[in-house]
């Protein structure tokens, strides 16, 4: 009988001539991956604009004077902006985002950030990414939501490295570009291993359930189309990501928090046009998204949250771009989601002393609700002590 620690070290080295078809730490990280799923539980997809989306051209005070005087530029005109009240606006390009306010399946929370902002990228994504002020611990929020509840395994689709907020201290995150990498090669299996009648052995049993489970999630894979502009392989591009993450939930994977990225959003030279083409790749990219999974009533289970790691300066600069600021909107869309504007529109007229918008929501409160109200886990093991009470979510 193999021990269990013959088994590791033979996993470890890759020898044995156990596994064959892929390479073998593709092949543990798939077949361990393939846990058994529940196809009635709730979804979060998050979607990271890298760089500082700027909040105030993505939720326009359309009808404040100093925006207008600060942005000469850059300012989006009254009569352009898609009005969701009679102050606030989304940019012109969020029509799909819009369409979705319409049918209250968007919630856009105004003025989110925390308390003593850092302008710096790589410091505030930190922040965001692990749901806490002080130093960084070694897994994120998200990672530690997987630690404190092996149920909700987390998942990163794009081609960058795996992010902070994915990250546990226990659980790993699955990790891939698209879908053709979780296809299994052709005739993979165990040899030896996933024979009838084979040598029974509770690690080796367990590595055969796995390993079969993932074989029938490769198989459903292999069953659902990719969808219209995006390939089996596709990647390069935020509507193919997003149909990498739709076909996993189609298809019933184990993971219940996607991840993935948009990037472009430092906008410091030459924002109007940039920014208008980044923020209509969001809008289409969520909207289409959400538009499949309620073609294949899967849309119950699913919330998308959206947010960057600070927002833009209020005065655009002297190249026609925005310089680092620190509150902005988040947003999140989906069927479950409570529609509706939640905070006040910012305060242009008081400013902090970098001149800046100041907060008035905090992140933090943002992620509790969505954990207390969506995934049904106490934030405080996840964030310390919040409030959680933020009505985010409408329909369970």
């Amino acid at each position: 009988m193999v021990s269990r620690r013959d088994f590791l070290r033979t996993v470890g080295t890759g020898t044995g001539g156990w596994f064959l078809g892929v390479p073998l730490p593709g092949l543990w990280r798939r077949a361990a991956g393939a846990a058994e799923p529940r196809a009635d539980l709730p979804i979060l997809v998050v979607l990271e604009l890298t760089g500082g989306n700027d909040g105030l051209n993505t939720v326009v005070p359309h009808a404040d004077d100093v925006y207008h005087k600060s942005r000469p530029t850059l300012r989006i005109e009254p009569d352009k902006v898609l009005k969701l009240d009679d102050r606030v606006g989304l940019h012109p390009s969020l029509k799909e985002l819009h369409q979705l306010w319409e049918s209250g399946d968007l919630a856009v929370v105004q003025g989110v950030g925390y308390p003593n902002p850092d302008r710096s990228h790589f410091r505030s994504m930190e922040i965001w990414q692990t749901g806490l002020l002080g130093p960084a611990p070694p897994a994120g929020w998200l990672g530690r939501v997987a630690d404190a509840d092996p149920a909700l395994r987390t998942c990163h689709v794009g081609r960058q490295a795996v992010p902070m907020a994915v990250r546990g201290r226990k659980a790993v995150p699955q990790a891939l570009a698209s879908v053709a990498e979780y296809r299994l090669a052709p005739g993979a299996g165990l040899v030896g291993l996933d024979m009838a009648g084979g040598p029974s052995n509770p690690v080796l049993d367990q590595v055969r359930r796995q390993f079969a489970a993932a074989r029938e999630l490769s198989d459903r894979l292999a069953k659902i189309p990719a969808g219209p502009g995006a390939s089996e392989s596709s990647s390069e591009t935020l509507e193919g990501r997003l149909a990498t993450i739709r076909r996993l939930i189609e298809a019933d994977s184990p993971f219940r928090i996607s991840y993935t990225t948009q990037e472009g959003f430092d906008t410091h030279a030459a924002q109007r046009y940039t920014h208008l083409d980044l923020l209509r790749k969001v809008s289409q990219g969520v909207a289409g998204f959400l538009k499949d999974l309620k073609t294949s009533r899967l849309n119950n289970r699913v919330v998308v949250l959206v947010f960057s790691e600070f927002g833009r300066r209020l005065k655009e600069n002297a190249s026609g771009g925005t310089d680092h600021g620190t509150a902005a909107p988040v947003l999140l869309a989906g069927t479950p989601v409570k529609g509706g504007l939640i905070g006040p529109p910012p305060d242009l007229s008081r400013l902090d002393d970098g001149g800046d918008p100041r907060f008035t929501t905090d992140f933090r409160d943002v992620y509790a609700a969505l954990l207390r109200r969506w995934l049904a886990v106490d934030p405080e093991l996840i964030l310390g002590r919040r409030d959680g009470g933020l009505a985010l979510i409408e329909r369970m």
